[in-house]
């Protein structure tokens, strides 16, 4: 299969719910999509979402590197695409979605069937959804909010203050019981003592997980910080290739890595790091961006396939005010994501036409 065009189109996609982490407040994402038309008719679509602080890439740099496959993969064969490289992940990602899109399309079948899948895949699955920084009002007041809506398990972002975190964490375990999961996201905001405050206060609270509790580029503390508590540790920004898993394994009794396809660069990438994070036993969870539900169900397809993913925390399409694929991913009213069970990545209609802004 040759390549026949190639088109790359980026929206700017308010909020319907601004939200704090650590180290910013985010209002307005950016995703770009490049779209792969075949000759003979067929066609994929990948998305990207830069995001300096996890991909390590600008928005600008992101959509360069696709603007520059769009010039050169015309005239391509669809197994002999000029990847972009692993400085632009979410750019990485993009195009690898938009390949695997056009190969499980050959193969009628749908993402899912290419990993050998394809029966049950569309099976629903529990995300967590993301509480931001704020006060232990603020956080009641969502997580009611959020609760009516069918979620249960809520990942409760912290870092600034472990007080805080402990407070807000213990407020939301009293106030709704063992009806709900509970997992913090400390976004590298904490010292080793304050890992030793978290373990000391937390002891009745059930946490699923402490995510990326420490600097991601001091991965000594990382595994320092999973020696002193009982909570398993997840690896989030610390991590973006088989070697840093391998790294990672060396450091201390790490029990979690965060696989983000848009951070990895792809499906190819994921499959990898979701092997070497199993030989080293450890289990993963498949988290993201603020990105399109295209992406979203790329990585909720990869989850349905692959045993050693425990956890889904795949909400970042569900704030998204124009999204192009939104109808890809369905919430049903227990917190669970499932996708419809067609060929690829599940669209069917190109929604850019010509337009390359």
């Amino acid at each position: 299969m040759i390549v026949s065009d190639v088109s790359v189109h980026t929206i700017h996609a308010p909020l319907k719910e601004p939200y704090t982490i650590a180290y910013e407040t985010i209002s307005e994402v950016t995703n770009h999509f490049v779209v792969v038309r075949m000759h003979g008719g067929l066609c994929g679509i990948g998305c990207a979402a830069p995001a300096p602080e996890v991909t390590g890439e600008s928005v600008e740099a992101s959509r360069k590197a696709l603007d520059i496959f769009a010039r050169k993969a015309p005239g391509l064969a669809i197994d002999a695409l000029p990847l972009p490289t692993p400085e632009t992940p979410s750019a990485l990602a993009a195009v690898d979605l938009a390949r695997v899109d056009v190969l499980a399309r050959r193969a009628s079948t749908s993402i899912a069937g290419l990993f050998g899948h394809a029966d049950g895949a569309q099976r629903p699955r529990e995300t967590s959804i993301t509480i931001g920084i704020s006060g232990v009002e603020a956080t009641l007041q969502r997580a009611r909010s959020l609760y009516a809506e069918g979620f249960r398990f809520f990942k409760v972002k912290g870092g600034h203050d472990v007080d805080a975190d402990i407070e807000r964490l213990g407020m939301l375990r009293s106030t709704f019981g063992p009806e709900i999961r509970l997992a913090l996201d400390a976004n590298q905001g904490y010292r080793l003592s304050d890992v030793e405050r978290l373990e000391k206060n937390t002891q009745s609270l059930d946490l699923l997980y402490l995510e990326q509790p420490t600097p991601k580029e001091d991965l000594p503390k990382l595994g320092q910080a999973a020696e002193l508590t009982h909570v398993p540790v997840m690896a989030d920004e610390s991590v973006q290739s088989v070697q840093d898993v391998q790294r990672i394994a060396k450091a201390g009794p790490v029990a979690l890595i965060n696989i983000k396809l848009q951070k990895m660069g792809g499906l190819a990438a994921a499959q990898a790091i979701d092997e070497a994070a199993s030989d080293h036993q450890m289990g993963t969870m498949l988290g993201c961006m603020d990105e399109s539900a295209l992406s979203i169900a790329a990585a909720l397809l990869f989850g349905a396939t692959h045993p050693n993913v425990r956890y889904l925390d795949l909400d970042g399409h569900l704030d998204l005010q124009e999204d192009p694929f939104e109808s890809l991913v369905r919430l049903d009213g227990n917190g669970r994501l499932s996708t419809p069970s067609d060929l690829g990545l599940g669209w069917s209609t190109v929604p850019f036409g010509q337009d390359r802004s």
